[in-house]
């Protein structure tokens, strides 16, 4: 469902109540002229993410053009037009000259000249590459590129502006590399081969699938379907090739999906005058015209509950219609039952499937479109084109978010973000984020999330949340949510950081998961951020940051270091590692642990946290060095001492007879014991 609205990555973690962050993004979002203002944004990308652009990468010269120019001097200007691959072209010429997990995006605040930002020594992050982004009407002057180069080469840093207007002026040709953009078949090509094979399955009637109906189909695709394919931006190639993924159409069905985006509104506009069927209806003008706004409503609420089962497909119908009915002062109560079908409301819109359905007992049909790409075009037509229709779109969506699973809903607003952000927030964002209803905070954060993938969008979206940020209870929680995606998680990861440990504090957020899961998120690709801000959490004069604390390293202790980025058969812990290659400090990482393991809420896993670490250092030398080290320093007598001696003896001992590290501990235990 998401993907039809052009996003590919959204997502929600944690919990459906609470999600992690809160409040600090004011001090992040607040930006200007004056005292106190941040002037830019420094954001070390995802690592994992930069790794999946390179490998993803359909071949320019762009790259080889910038790594060329980057080694003659640290400054370069890539222009293209926007979509066209530019930004990609440059993360890949950046992580060929500084690690992929070494570069960052610069956002230059406000619309001042780019040598007002040269006087903050923390413009650039030394031994990073860095992906600067301009805004249309930015310009840029040889002397302020000049300046630039010389502080980027002290701090062996790269810099890459990205940008649409062409380097005419003879004095920037040094800095300029024009972007080559690659061919959106091949892009389509090389994402959908990708789609299919992370799906795994087979697409044709293999015995033993070994992948050559994968190949094949592909193949298929490039010799037949690929030249109908028109798109405007690569993303788009992108979401093309993850409907094929999914839909692996052919023939007629391949054309419905490649239709462009002008092709579906235009669709949409017929859809939407919605004349009445040939049922006998037409001699009655009342019921002619009942027909056309049933049909309308059951068209709409098909597309916004593409992906859905049925059932809500009907229910958004009828209140669709009772919406309408009350704009136009009408009475709703005249429908029959059993008046149309489906097939009379929707038309051809409907994907039917090919499989079996012997195989779905049980299981409710679930509305899909045979070219998901309708969901945006009747959303603009029904808002553009019809005077009388947005109230009742609005209070329809709003009747709708009261359910179990908001993400159509929410997903309808965050579109309709594009069309008027001030108008949606007043009427839908803003109430849903004051609500009591823990559904409504939900959808208005999962909409925030839809919308601040639109550029245009994005600024006004981070000030609204950080509007919300400032007011206490339901406000600061919907921030908290918002925080909570995945998209605002990976996007601003040092930001979320500071939102979660704001959020921590707040009474509001004491029982939630997903602050632990959010800091587990960002400690994936920001570990060192993330211990150098949970090392203070326990010295805290506020008990709920200090128990969040304790939460938030359970969560940490049961990563394995291969899992962000190790390449060791045995994983160590990632925290030990952490602590073996000094980026958190020995004394630190165990001033942690004594609020863990005393605390009722935490001790028990706790505990069992450090009976894994003992098994896996059984046959480490090196992991039992680190390991006995610490426990050196968490071991200092009183409480935990005896809680230890009680693992000790009656559930390590039992569990692990032979491990040498046992007796270590017994020793540590001891001497402790004759030291006081």
């Amino acid at each position: 469902m998401i993907r039809s609205y052009g996003i590919l990555d959204s997502e929600f973690l944690g919990p459906s109540a609470i999600g992690p962050g809160a409040s600090s993004i004011g001090s992040i979002l607040n930006v200007g002229t004056g005292p106190g203002r941040r002037r830019f944004i420094n954001q070390p990308l995802d690592g994992a993410m930069v790794l999946e652009r390179i490998h993803t990468y359909t071949a320019t010269p762009s790259p080889d053009r910038l790594v060329e120019l980057l080694t003659r001097r640290p400054v370069a200007y890539l222009t293209g037009s926007a979509g066209s691959g530019r930004v990609t072209a440059a993360l890949v010429g950046l992580a060929r000259t500084h690690a992929p997990d070494r570069i960052t995006q610069l956002h230059l605040v406000g619309d001042e000249p780019i040598h007002a930002y040269l006087s903050d020594r923390n413009l650039l992050r030394p031994d990073h590459g860095h992906i600067v982004e301009l805004a249309r009407t930015a310009e840029l002057e040889p002397s302020e590129l000049a300046q630039l180069s010389m502080l980027a080469r002290g701090a062996r840093a790269a810099v890459v502006f990205v940008g649409v207007t062409d380097a005419s002026s003879r004095q920037l040709v040094e800095y300029h590399v024009e972007h080559v953009p690659p061919d959106p078949r091949e892009v389509f090509l090389l994402w959908l081969e990708r789609w299919l094979g992370d799906r795994g399955r087979c697409v044709g009637a293999c015995t033993a699938c070994e992948g050559d109906c994968v190949r094949s189909y592909v193949e298929r695709c490039r010799t037949e379907h690929v030249e109908h394919l028109s798109v405007r931006t690569m993303a788009d190639a992108v979401r093309f090739a993850a409907d094929f993924a999914e839909h692996t159409p052919d023939g007629a069905a391949a054309a419905d999906l490649l239709a462009d985006r002008a092709a579906l509104r235009g669709k949409a506009v017929k859809l939407l005058e919605a004349a009445p069927a040939h049922d006998g209806a037409a001699g009655d003008g009342h019921r002619a015209r009942r027909l056309a706004q049933h049909r309308r409503a059951a068209r709409l609420a098909f597309a916004v509950f593409h992906g859905y089962p049925l059932t809500r497909v009907f229910e958004a119908t009828g209140a669709l219609t009772q919406r309408i009915d009350e704009a136009a002062g009408r009475a709703s109560g005249d429908r029959t039952v059993l008046e149309h079908s489906l097939e009379t409301l929707l038309d051809d819109i409907r994907h039917e499937p090919t499989t079996n359905l012997a195989g779905t007992v049980g299981a409710a049909r679930i509305a899909r479109l045979r070219q998901p790409g309708l969901v945006r075009g009747l959303l603009d037509v029904a808002w553009h084109d019809y005077d009388t229709a947005r109230q009742p779109l609005l209070r329809w969506l709003d009747d709708l978010v009261e359910t179990d699973d908001v993400r159509p809903v929410a997903a309808a607003a965050g579109l309709l973000c594009e069309y008027d952000f001030e108008q949606i927030r007043r009427d839908l964002l803003d109430r849903w984020a004051a609500s009591g209803s823990r559904s409504r905070r939900q959808a208005a954060a999962l909409a925030c999330e839809l919308a601040v993938h639109n550029p245009d969008l994005a600024a006004r979206v981070l000030t609204c949340v950080a509007e919300w940020v400032e007011q206490a209870g339901h406000r600061r929680d919907t921030a908290v949510r918002t925080y909570a995606t995945n998209t605002f998680r990976r996007r601003y990861p040092l930001d979320a950081l500071a939102v979660l440990e704001r959020a921590a504090c707040d009474d509001m957020q004491r029982t939630s998961n997903a602050i632990p899961v959010g800091v587990r998120g960002i400690y994936h690709t920001n570990g060192a951020a993330v211990m150098q801000r949970l090392v203070r959490w326990p010295d805290s004069p506020i008990a709920n940051l200090r128990t969040m604390a304790s939460r938030c390293l359970l969560q940490l202790a049961d990563v394995d270091s291969d899992a962000i980025g190790e390449a060791a058969t045995s994983a160590w812990p990632a925290l030990l590692r952490q602590t073996a290659t000094g980026d958190v400090s020995i004394a630190d990482h165990a001033g942690l642990w004594p609020g863990a393991l005393l605390n009722p809420v935490t001790a028990r896993q706790a505990w069992s946290v450090f009976e894994r670490w003992v098994g896996l250092a059984a046959d480490d030398p090196d992991l039992a060095g680190v390991l006995c080290e610490l426990l050196n320093h968490v071991l200092q007598g009183g409480p935990i001492n005896r809680r230890a001696s009680f693992y000790l003896r009656f559930f390590w001992q039992r569990s692990m007879p032979d491990n040498p590290i046992l007796d270590t501990i017994a020793g540590m235990l001891e001497g402790r014991h004759h030291e006081h």
